[in-house]
């Protein structure tokens, strides 16, 4: 059944429907604000005329180019095109002003496909087994899983944990604000309509990544370009980099895949926890968000290997596992099929076809990204009085199409705002996003787990996939500590 999907797959018409999707994903990805799931909903109703499989052919591949393209613009201009890249700019912009952007980029490029394959194997291997494994997950496991991420805040403070702290309590703050997840009443809004629904984590990261650094790139025009004319070096990764990343490729990968089949959580989170992993795993953590290849490798893995993650649950279970694969649901859904245990047996055509759809969009990426290399830097070398600009207004354009609404461009300006000073005052301004994705879901979560257990929050220690998830905890925080201490020691 799989050579007959490759096949299949393999005939002109589905490897155009491939490589339009791969394009289509790539410059919804690499502009910001203009997500994975908003390149799949564009496209959506074109599928409607098509047969399932190339429909769902083109979709998989529309996802895959989207997650890959946020790397573009966070390597290129410093800013994100997507929350799963996040991190991969901390590294990748160091390396672009110092002329290595096309090393940076191929390092990056070599990840996304590394952790697609890697999510690909599981999904066609573990898919079943892993589905039941995700299911166990109730609130306090998500609960516990959400702390563990929360402490990638200690990683990402800079070289102050008590401002990193401010921040993320900060973040935690401004999460609570609009509808209570309970009751349904309205807090924290300070008699403000446009903070009613609350403030959506895409429009503040927007503000604090793109608005902040336009304002700051602002006051060095005397420079005429965001990074120098790249090098001639090698794009490719040298052997000795494939040997000392080995572990990180796989553990980031292993991060992706079990982050991504949990419902409601995706990418946006992976990145974070395999960034910090990769950080308190490294001999040189010091050189993490000065231009590390480590950081760039980890946070690229990991959130293409989540892409085969989410849709573990989704076609195994019918449950997505982030806000792309819900849409992909619709999308089987609009053909009048059901995700589910029994797809495997009614439709395998359909399954087989999105194993090697995943499999084919992932080559597909690696080439045209790597093709591309010599020309996005090209592209975007231009002076800062005309890029900044159209920045500006890209970012702002994406802020409006999330939910075509005016108050996510004002949170992107007034975020903007604030990450500006923030930034002058050398407060980090990652920890405030940490918290802003991760808020919501946490107060959910447990507000839910103490309703069920009745207002204990003993089942956090004694059920035991949390536990597990709790003594992670304590133990990076453990030596995350135990390391600042050392570092203090020495200067």
């Amino acid at each position: 059944m799989f050579l007959e999907s490759l096949l299949s797959l393999l005939s002109p018409m589905n490897l155009l429907l491939i490589v339009a999707g791969v394009i289509w994903g790539m410059v919804f990805g690499a502009i910001p604000g203009l997500t994975a799931t908003l390149a799949i909903v564009v496209l959506i109703p074109m599928t409607y005329g098509m047969g399932t499989v190339s429909g769902m052919t083109m979709l998989i591949a529309i996802y895959v180019g989207a997650i890959s393209g946020g790397l573009i613009s966070a390597i290129l201009i410093g800013m994100p095109g997507t929350p799963s890249s996040i991190t991969t700019a901390f590294d990748g912009y160091p390396l672009a002003r110092r002329g290595l952007a096309r090393k940076a980029l191929g390092a990056g490029i070599t990840a996304n496909f590394v952790g697609c394959f890697l999510g690909w194997i599981c999904l066609v291997a573990l898919a079943p087994q892993i589905a039941k494994f995700a299911l166990k997950f109730g609130s306090f496991e998500y609960v516990a899983i959400i702390l563990f991420g929360l402490t990638a805040v200690i990683s990402l403070s800079g070289d102050s944990l008590s401002k990193g702290f401010i921040m993320a309590l900060f973040g935690l703050l401004v999460a609570t604000i609009g509808t209570d997840p309970t009751y349904g009443m309205y807090r924290n809004t300070f008699g403000l309509d446009m903070l009613r629904g609350g403030v959506s984590s895409v429009p503040a990261m927007i503000g604090l990544f793109v608005v902040s650094q336009v304002f700051i790139e602002v006051e060095q025009l005397s420079q005429k370009f965001l990074f120098p004319k790249p090098e001639k070096v090698g794009i490719l990764l040298t052997l000795q980099e494939w040997k000392s990343n080995a572990v990180n490729f796989l553990r980031s990968g292993v991060i992706g895949i079990m982050i991504g089949i949990l419902p409601g959580i995706g990418g946006a989170l992976s990145n974070f926890i395999a960034y910090d992993q990769a950080k308190k795993a490294s001999k040189h953590p010091e050189e993490f968000g000065n231009g590390a290849l480590e950081g760039i490798i980890a946070s690229e893995t990991a959130n293409n290997a989540s892409i085969g993650g989410a849709l573990i649950p989704m076609l195994a279970m019918g449950i997505p596992g982030d806000a792309a694969t819900a849409v992909l649901l619709g999308g089987l859904q609009l053909q009048g099929l059901q995700p589910g245990p029994l797809l495997m047996t009614e439709h395998p055509d359909l399954v087989y076809g999105v194993f090697v759809a995943l499999l084919l969009s992932s080559i597909v990426m690696f080439v045209l990204m790597m093709a591309g290399i010599r020309i996005f830097p090209t592209l975007l070398r231009i002076k800062k009085s005309y890029l900044l600009p159209l920045v500006l207004v890209i970012g702002m354009v994406g802020c409006y199409n999330l939910q075509y609404s005016i108050n996510d461009v004002w949170v992107a300006i007034i975020f903007g705002i604030i990450g500006y000073f923030l930034k002058k005052f050398n407060y980090p301004t990652t920890p405030i996003v940490i918290s802003l994705v991760l808020g919501k879901m946490l107060e959910t979560h447990l507000r839910l787990g103490l309703l069920v257990s009745g207002g204990s929050i003993l089942p956090l220690v004694t059920r035991p996939i949390s536990l597990f998830f709790v003594v992670l905890t304590a133990t990076s925080l453990a030596i995350s500590v135990l390391k600042m201490r050392k570092e203090k020691a020495r200067g």
